[in-house]
């Protein structure tokens, strides 16, 4: 490529707060030309530099990834001053012979407690998560022919003790691939093989290998992870929680809406394809358990249902589930099994000494 040529004319001292770093002769290069570049982005990653940009180069026949640039003024001058030579892997897939796997590529803002990833429509989808930072990101996205159902989104910042542009943050996306394909739930994975990995001497073959591998046992419970609340799914839980309690009818219809997925074309996902995955918390049963009675309140019986057995089967102790899963199979006709957990649920009451606080209609429906 005859427009990326070493600049081997200055060594250059910037500033970072109270130190400096180096930017020598082997470390600057001029840019390339414009028709060599396939996407470019404006981005703010290093400090002190002015006109950043990030730059994914045009492959050729027989690369074997796509070259990553970070451009900036360096005494007068637009330079590279990052180059990732490994990071975008071109990986032959068995579907196609035209297509790769690999990662896309793409850059988000970084704020303090709130996450963005990008789900597999290319949307970028908020996320309450208390470990981030802000700053610019450049994040690494797994592509992957015929598979639908996950990807990783890996992101990268500046770290000012290492002086290096690093990965943070790694995190596991899962969709709906049985409906609409959208973003179901996303899990940070805090400790693995790429974390603060340098952006410079990243291998995305080996990474993209790596993360095959982390998928598969992550669904063996092998790797710790967290799942994150999504920041649109707490605020309309609050604001139809509280319509709820301010019988505004309407209003609380309206908002529960919002929380179940459509399909497309006037019809609903099925709600054994993504109630569980979307809305169960182990951490947070409560907020499941609360969800899973107001979903049978706004007369979404199927999702509540889903939701409700998730709580009692993995909390069996938690009485009060158990009426609010008899009420939705009651709301769904479903008398039988309505009976069923009215009984569990009077049982587990009156052990506990509430018998007296048992509801009228328990023995009327049991």
């Amino acid at each position: 490529m005859s427009g990326f040529v070493k600049n081997c004319r200055f060594l250059i001292f910037v500033l970072l707060g109270g130190g400096s770093i180096s930017v020598s002769a082997d470390q600057v290069f001029n840019p390339p030309a414009a028709s060599e570049i396939f996407k470019e982005f404006d981005i703010g990653l290093l400090p002190n530099k002015s006109s950043q940009k990030l730059l994914i180069l045009k492959s050729e026949p027989g690369d074997r990834a796509q070259r990553l640039l970070v451009t900036a003024i360096v005494d007068s001058k637009q330079s590279v001053i990052v180059e990732a030579p490994t990071a975008l892997p071109l990986i032959k897939n068995a579907y196609s012979p035209a297509s790769y796997d690999g990662f896309e590529v793409g850059v988000l803002k970084g704020s303090e407690k709130t996450i963005s990833v990008v789900d597999a429509q290319a949307e970028m989808v908020s996320f309450k998560y208390a470990s981030t930072k802000p700053g610019a990101i450049v994040y690494l996205n797994t592509k992957e022919e015929d598979n639908a159902k996950y990807t990783f989104n890996l992101q990268f910042q500046y770290d000012a003790q290492s002086e290096k542009v690093v990965m943070n943050n790694l995190f596991l996306v899962v969709n709906n691939e049985s409906c609409d394909r959208s973003l179901v739930s996303v899990y940070a994975i805090p400790s693995n093989a790429l974390m603060s990995k340098s952006l410079e001497t990243f291998s995305g073959a080996e990474a993209f290998e790596y993360l095959k591998r982390l998928h598969v046992e992550a669904q063996r419970s092998d790797v710790k992870r967290e799942k994150l609340m999504s920041v649109a799914v707490a605020s309309n839980f609050d604001q139809a929680l509280l319509a709820y309690k301010n019988g505004d009818k309407v209003k609380f219809k309206e908002l529960m809406s919002y929380l179940v997925v459509d399909g497309g074309e006037d019809e609903t996902c099925a709600p054994d394809t993504y109630i569980v995955e979307k809305y169960y918390y182990s951490n947070m049963v409560g907020w499941s358990n609360d969800l899973g009675f107001l979903f049978a309140e706004a007369g979404y019986y199927g999702e509540a249902i889903e939701l409700l057995k998730q709580v009692v089967a993995q909390n069996p102790n938690r009485i009060v589930a158990y009426l609010n899963l008899a009420d939705a199979y009651w709301g769904a006709d479903k008398k039988d099994l309505s009976t069923e957990n009215y009984k569990k649920y009077s049982a587990l009451m009156s052990r506990s000494g509430k018998a007296a606080k048992i509801p009228k209609r328990v023995s009327e429906r049991s």
